[in-house]
């Protein structure tokens, strides 16, 4: 099969387009935060005050790559990490003051309605494409994870 039709091509390169978008959308409003970071984030202004399992399991980082991210949000200023008061094996990963005034900011970015921006076929459509790539992801991470 050539790779220009190949559907798993296509999403990871759009990925990677879209990656990039959402830089330069960030950049231009003056926030330093990698499109990564603007994930968890925007995980933590949905929800604040998450272990960093909830946030793994959320963002489908490995511990590592999470525990790095983390670290950066945390010299940014942006999150705080705060052992459990009843397990303290248990880290949960906050919003400083700092990133929770951060989030007027980034609504600013135009990231939150990439979407509307970049699609421009009926919601049936869209929801069909999403179902789609839904399910090659589902069957991608059985496939990680040996299921």
């Amino acid at each position: 099969m050539d790779i220009a039709d190949s559907l798993t091509y296509h999403i990871t390169k759009t990925g990677n387009i879209l990656r990039q978008v959402t830089a330069k959308r960030i950049k231009s409003a003056g926030i330093n935060l990698t499109p990564e970071e603007s994930v968890l984030m925007n995980q933590l202004w949905d929800r604040d005050n998450q272990t960093l399992g909830e946030l793994g399991q959320w963002s489908v980082k490995d511990s590592s790559t999470l525990t790095r991210q983390v670290d950066g949000l945390m010299k940014k200023g942006y999150v705080e990490r705060v052992h459990g008061t009843e397990d303290r094996r248990n880290v949960f990963v906050r919003l400083s003051k700092t990133g929770k005034k951060l989030k007027a900011a980034f609504s600013k970015t135009g990231v939150a309605k990439l979407d509307r921006d970049m699609i421009t076929h009926s919601s049936a459509d869209v929801n069909k494409a999403l179902k789609l790539i839904m399910e090659v992801r589902v069957q991608a991470l059985k496939e990680l994870h040996g299921e």
